[in-house]
């Protein structure tokens, strides 16, 4: 964690809390900072909320009911998290990047730990999380019930296919259209709220077969009005071709966020400004640990040149080293109480952070469910 991003307010958590809770106008952001065992609290309050407008009959849809996009207006959205995952091992004949991180334990098996682990970010300020595993992920639905009965905090189930490396035998023969049509079907039978995350193999450009999958997700959008979060692989490469794929067959960008783009670090954020340009979202959602320091200039390039309402953050929670019960200043709540203070430390205003953390999400969640016509 930058030290530098610690004050002493003399504020106890009970009292930071309390003004977390004070009132949907004004937006507070709490955290809670450890440091040799003893807890610094950074609280900032923001400016009353916004009047972020939705379309008639838009809903985020969670894995328990619809809500109104407003009962998220006083809390921080987690667009990108992991409740329930079990990835398959990588096999022999699939290389893993020479750069990328040693495999870590999964954190999800014990629903009863990420219960409790839940509870915790709640306290600190977090309202809802968007789970970004599916079905051959090793994602379970009844686990999302589970923790989002006994903690209370909205949880939005997500569906799709990942990497070709995860994906089932048969997506080889099944034609974009049938693709598309059964992902719709199972979005409405199993209550998704978003299709994510929809990614590429870590090491290569995308495949043949994942780009029809891209394409069979943006046509279940088009078939469902559901969004769409994305993984990019080799950090930018095909990020701006996977926004190509799904604007081609019909998806307005607004309804979707490229992900894992803190891992493009590059000074001039040229691929990062053309997504915000055409009207996506970038997710910064690996963020709340040591890869934050070469981040938090690229957030604070585009907040500058006017993108802070293109900007989604998240941590991309999946591994053990991550929980709040192994390290005290992480858990769930880690974008918001670790890279949050470091955004705030360089410049960003309350008022934007706000829009960040509590608009932008709950704007990208918004849709308005399409209905069948009866013939």
């Amino acid at each position: 964690m930058d030290t530098r991003s610690r004050r002493s307010d003399g504020m106890n958590r009970r009292e930071a809390i309390g003004l977390l809770g004070a009132g949907a106008g004004l937006g507070l952001l709490s955290s809670s900072l450890a440091s040799a065992g003893n807890a610094a609290m950074w609280q900032a309050a923001a400016s009353p909320a916004r009047n972020v407008t939705f379309a008639k009959g838009a809903i985020v849809r969670t894995i328990l009911k619809d809500l109104s996009p407003d009962a998220l207006a006083s809390g921080v959205t987690l667009f990108h998290e992991h409740l329930s995952i079990e990835l398959p091992p990588v096999q022999p004949t699939q290389q893993r990047p020479a750069n990328a991180p040693a495999p870590q334990t999964p954190a999800t098996a014990d629903v009863n730990l990420i219960i409790e682990e839940v509870k915790v970010a709640a306290k600190d300020g977090i309202t809802c999380i968007v789970d970004g595993g599916h079905a051959d992920m090793g994602r379970r639905l009844e686990y999302l019930k589970q923790i989002a009965n006994a903690t209370g905090v909205h949880i939005v189930a997500s569906g799709g296919y990942y990497m070709e490396r995860t994906y089932p035998p048969e997506l080889q023969t099944r034609s974009e259209d049938q693709i598309a049509d059964d992902l719709a079907r199972e979005a409405g039978a199993n209550r998704y709220g978003a299709f994510g995350e929809i990614g590429e193999n870590p090491n290569a450009a995308m495949s043949e077969l994942e780009r029809k999958v891209f394409r069979a997700v943006g046509k279940a959008h088009v078939r469902s009005n559901i969004p769409i979060f994305t993984h990019t692989g080799i950090p930018g490469k095909s990020a701006l071709e996977q926004l190509d794929i799904l604007e081609d067959v019909g998806v307005d960008p607004k309804h979707v966020v490229i992900g894992h783009l803190g891992n493009l670090v590059d000074p001039n954020t040229e691929v990062h400004r053309a997504i915000c340009r055409r009207g996506a979202f970038v997710g910064f959602d690996r963020q709340g640990g040591p890869n934050d320091d070469p981040v938090v200039p690229i957030v604070m390039s585009l907040i500058d040149a006017g993108y802070a309402d293109h900007l989604m953050f998240s941590s991309d929670f999946s591994n053990a080293s991550a929980l709040k019960r192994n390290n005290k200043e992480l858990g769930y709540a880690k974008t918001l109480t670790v890279f949050v203070p470091k955004v705030k430390k360089a410049g960003a205003s309350d008022e934007v952070l706000r829009q960040i953390m509590n608009d932008n999400p709950r704007r990208f969640l918004a849709f308005v469910p399409k209905v069948k016509r009866k013939v």
